[in-house]
């Protein structure tokens, strides 16, 4: 971590703050400018932390304790320290880009970008702002708003490599090789070993076919000691998908698994912040409860209640990631009649308490009228926040992992819909480990093959204990099916919900708004394809560890051993 020390005396308090704290902590104080003026990093850090767990509240000693925590993984205790500094030092943009960097750090990246922002309102031409809320917003996906950023601070400095490698990385994941060549030229010619700009400038060789120069650039990259980690994580997650396409799976597999190890090193802390199990423990614990509480009468009538949503029918579109989920929701949001909530935790946050421990799944199996409606109208409430009126229109909620709260759907929604994506269990996982999600406590699971084997196994063994016991209206769709004869299974799965056939389906691709919510968005804006059908087949020897796990289900699917 190379982050500079916070500047002393701009827009902290000075001799009179000092000289207003008691003796003890003015010599606390005092020692910390000290080590911060020999360059003693470790040393100032060290001070800082036992000065402010002694009761000092300065800037200077919070951002320093901050930065041990952060050293030490302490992600949320680092976080809350940066918010004090935020607090006492208003106006100041450099303690909120600082919180900023840490969030994106860790990946969370909408909480980056409104902390960036709020470094923006105190200082609008504050470079290293603009240059971290773009960057954040690359991540995300977002490349108009990045590109937006980055022109803001070539404005300011026409000639900021950072800015021209920000513009070369977009120009380059927007398929426009010749001018993330340029952009990199640029920012090169500036610094020759600037890691975004030699990053862009693999990426216009790959996509101009120079395949060879593009590995020989990575390797290169990759041999930089010093390379950050996101940066680093970016070139072995090019280079893998360069040796895959060139059909040498077995080094692509070590690219992707070193990838992984340093998604987990990063995102470890952040992604147990709000998880009280993992999601794998979640997911057994929810069997076991479950299954030993099959006789509570989930078959009976749920509570239904008021009506809360005014719509022509409710479809929860689920399964496991990568099984087909958002093919199928593109293709359904294409149609006149449909209207999508994508990748929205919607129905956990309406009763995800009910399936915490086996009390409140009691609780669920005969839900009060009064409750079942306090669930419902948060739901209609967060339906009504994101998309607005949904009057007349079938509403699908696409969310792969709601799968592991359908008694929510019986008990809540006990007219609505469930369409079932299923794919080979065995392509299934291996796209989980290969394609790079935005992190949280479920993707953590896909870092490390034989958890996300684990993971898909605990999921459909769950699945299977619900199907048997909720009354919940379900069909199956199964993604190579829909590759294989797209009208006919379209049709089907839209006369299950109810609706006639209409020809926009067809054109899905061509709705795309340009933020890639999940890597199935990339792939799919280049249309319907069967690449990835079959895809284990090649990495069977990686995927040798884990097969038996996943026999049963690629039997209970119906695909060939």
């Amino acid at each position: 971590m190379n982050t500079p020390f916070i500047t002393i005396g701009r827009g902290l308090p000075g001799k009179a703050a000092v000289a207003a704290a008691d003796a003890s902590l003015e010599r606390d104080l005092r020692a910390i400018i000290e080590a911060v003026g020999r360059a003693d990093r470790e040393g100032a850090i060290a001070l800082a932390t036992a000065a402010v767990r002694g009761g000092l509240e300065h800037p200077l000693a919070l951002v320093l304790a901050a930065e041990g925590f952060e050293v030490r993984g302490e992600i949320e205790q680092a976080l809350a320290i940066l918010s004090r500094v935020t607090e006492m030092s208003a106006g100041q943009p450099e303690p909120w880009r600082r919180k900023g960097a840490l969030l994106a750090r860790v990946d969370r990246l909408e909480e980056a970008i409104q902390a960036f922002e709020s470094a923006l309102s105190a200082d609008p031409n504050s470079s290293p702002a603009l240059l971290a809320c773009a960057a954040a917003s690359y991540r995300l996906g977002d490349f108009e708003a990045a590109a937006q950023r980055y022109e803001r601070a070539l404005a300011l400095e026409p000639d900021a490599p950072e800015a021209l490698a920000g513009m070369a990385s977009i120009a380059a994941r927007s398929d426009d090789a010749a001018l993330a060549r340029e952009f990199a030229t640029r920012a090169l010619a500036i610094d020759p070993s600037h890691p975004g700009a030699r990053l862009a400038l693999a990426r216009a060789d790959s996509l101009d076919g120079k395949t060879a120069a593009s590995e020989l650039g990575l390797s290169a990259l990759l041999d930089s000691t010093d390379l950050a980690p996101q940066m680093r994580i970016a070139a072995l997650d090019l280079r893998a998908e360069i040796r895959d396409s060139a059909d040498r799976p077995a080094e692509a597999f070590l690219d992707y698994q070193a990838r992984n190890r340093l998604l987990e090193d990063l995102t470890w802390a952040s992604t147990r912040v709000d998880a009280v199990e993992r999601r794998v423990a979640q997911a057994r614990r929810l069997a076991r409860d479950f299954g030993s509480c099959a006789d509570w009468g989930w078959s009976a009538a749920a509570a239904r209640g008021a009506e809360t949503l005014d719509i022509a029918g409710h479809v929860f579109l689920v399964g496991f990631p990568r099984s087909g989920t958002t093919l199928l929701e593109k293709v359904l949001a294409a149609h006149g009649g449909v209207v999508t909530l994508e990748e929205v935790e919607l129905l956990v946050r309406a009763g995800g308490h009910l399936l915490k421990d086996r009390a409140g799944l009691e609780t669920l199996s005969v839900l009060a009228p009064e409750a079942a409606n306090a669930c419902r109208a948060i739901y209609r409430d967060g339906v009504a926040a994101i998309l607005g009126p949904v009057t007349g229109k079938v509403l699908v909620d696409k969310l792969p992992l709601n799968t592991i709260a359908l008694p929510l759907v019986a008990k809540l929604f006990p007219r609505a819909k469930v369409i079932f994506a299923v794919r080979d269990p065995r392509d299934v996982v291996l796209s989980c480990f290969r394609r790079r999600f935005r992190m949280n406590s479920a993707m953590f699971e896909f870092l490390n093959l034989e958890s996300a084997a684990d993971y898909y196994d605990a999921v459909m063994t769950l699945a299977e204990l619900y199907r048997a016991q909720l009354p919940i209206d379900l069909i199956e769709a199964g993604h190579e099916a829909i590759v294989a004869d797209f009208d006919r299974e379209i049709a089907r799965i839209l006369s299950f919900v109810g609706l006639d056939w209409d020809e926009a389906v067809r054109s899905f691709t061509g709705r795309s708004t340009g933020r890639n919510q999940t890597p199935s968005d990339r792939q799919l804006n280049r249309g319907l394809n069967a690449d990835g059908v079959g895809q284990w087949r090649r990495y069977a020897s990686e995927l040798a560890p884990v097969l038996p796990r996943l026999e049963p289900w690629v039997r209970r699917f119906g695909y060939p051993a």
